[in-house]
């Protein structure tokens, strides 16, 4: 797109021209753009000085029934009279709708677009960012404008991202490092020494049943993605630092990390690899299949596994809560906890140089000024420079989420688009 900064009328041009074509907006282009506008307005306001988030759905209020439930549609909350769209409305109405359950309502009324009310959607839709099976409801297919930051907007139709502003620039699909093949392949050797010990129990008994590849990683992934959601949450910033197993049990400063609080490596510090383990064991018994996989799993609904799930989402809590301390936390890649208040020391080299990955694989790089990030950052670099098989996970205070890890020699970062 160049190097000029996209504004709210660019974004609204290429919503339309991308909206699905099997759907019609609910406004005109002229009250599209305003809307993009007035949110962009309110964007750049604070709140108490937090920053102003929120949700516009663009829907007449007729379109939502009066039945509707949370977390399964909507409930729907009228004004006795709707009021007028201006970004400081928007402004003070955020507070009171909060980002991961409510949205303002608008629609038009005549040729001006007006507040009707709120939207109570419950915070179902954020399963895929927090983790977890829980199936997505979808009631609504017309435009949901997210509202995270100054300047930052992105337009959705049913879940899907259609359109946003980030960094100035329009783009057109969230960078979900989950979804690469480098980030799995950092951890194949764990996932198989998963299965190979599974597969050891299952084959004493009658009827073996053998797990996918996908179960294992999927499962963490989804750990992985609720401690990530729960330090944003804190909004107090956290970094993780992912070691191999070998460098987890050196009795020194963990080449180049000086731990302040370590644990000792007993079964309680590796409890995620007996959860994991005890799932698959569970899910086996559950079916006559020859093997089960992630889509398995999604439709049991039995209670032995919820809790299992449970206990896997309060793993993920004790992780996001040590990052509440100064210093990083330390996994190593069966995601153990060796420790946390971690420093990286400052003896250990920067990188040269250190670029943003344009694309999810991060084929395509750009080189990035090191001097423009904060301390976390730096440190990443630092460590991923000096261990060139770990990984780095950056979560600022405002909620930002990057990836550090070496690739092909260079330090490389990820962007994590996130929700909210």
């Amino acid at each position: 797109m160049g190097h000029e900064h996209a504004y709210p009328p660019a974004l609204a041009r290429y919503v339309e021209a991308h909206w699905p074509k099997d759907r019609t907006l609910p406004v005109s282009p002229e009250l599209f753009c305003e809307a993009l506008s007035v949110a962009f307005q309110a964007s750049l306001t604070a709140e108490e000085a937090r920053p102003v988030r929120f949700r516009l759905l663009l829907t007449p209020v007729e379109r939502l029934p009066e039945s509707g439930v949370p977390n399964q549609g909507v409930l729907r909350l009228r004004f006795d009279r709707s009021r007028s769209l201006s970004a400081e409305e928007l402004r003070r109405l955020s507070p009171s709708t909060p980002f991961e359950a409510s949205l303002i309502g608008l629609h038009a009324e005549g040729e001006r677009l007006r507040i009707w009310g709120i939207a109570h959607s419950g915070p179902a839709w954020l399963a895929p960012s927090w983790g977890g099976r829980s199936l997505v409801p979808n009631w609504s297919y017309d435009p949901i404008i997210h509202v995270t930051g100054p300047g930052q907007l992105a337009v959705r139709c049913a879940g899907k991202l259609i359109g946003a502003i980030e960094r100035g620039a329009i783009v057109d699909a969230a960078m979900d490092v989950f979804d690469s093949e480098w980030l799995p392949a950092m951890f194949a050797r764990q996932r198989e020494e998963i299965r190979a010990e599974h597969a050891a129990f299952q084959s004493q008994t009658t009827s073996p049943t053998f797990v996918e590849h996908s179960l294992v990683g999927k499962v963490t992934q989804q750990m992985l993605r609720r401690v990530i959601q729960l330090v944003r949450g804190a909004r107090h910033g956290g970094i993780i630092l992912v070691v191999d197993a070998e460098t987890a049990t050196l009795d020194d400063n963990l080449n180049g990390l000086r731990l302040k609080y370590r644990f000792d490596q007993g079964e309680p510090s590796h409890r995620y690899r007996s959860l994991l383990l005890q799932l698959l064991r569970d899910l086996a018994a559950s079916v006559s299949l020859a093997s089960v996989g992630w889509e398995d799993f999604v439709s049991d609904g039995s209670p032995h596994l919820e809790r299992l799930e449970q206990s896997i989402f309060e793993w993920s809590r004790l992780v996001a809560g040590l990052t509440a301390t100064d210093g990083a936390v330390v996994l190593d890649k069966r995601f153990g906890v060796v420790g946390f208040g971690a420093e990286v020391s400052a003896e250990l080299p920067a990188p040269a140089g250190v670029y943003r990955a344009i694309d999810t694989e991060g084929h395509e790089r750009e080189l990035d000024d090191i001097e423009n990030v904060g301390t976390r950052h730096r440190a990443a670099y630092r460590f991923v420079n000096d261990h060139p098989e770990g990984l780095a996970i950056v979560v600022s205070q405002d909620g930002g989420v990057s990836f550090v890890a070496n690739r092909d020699g260079q330090v490389v970062f990820w962007q994590q688009s996130v929700s909210p």
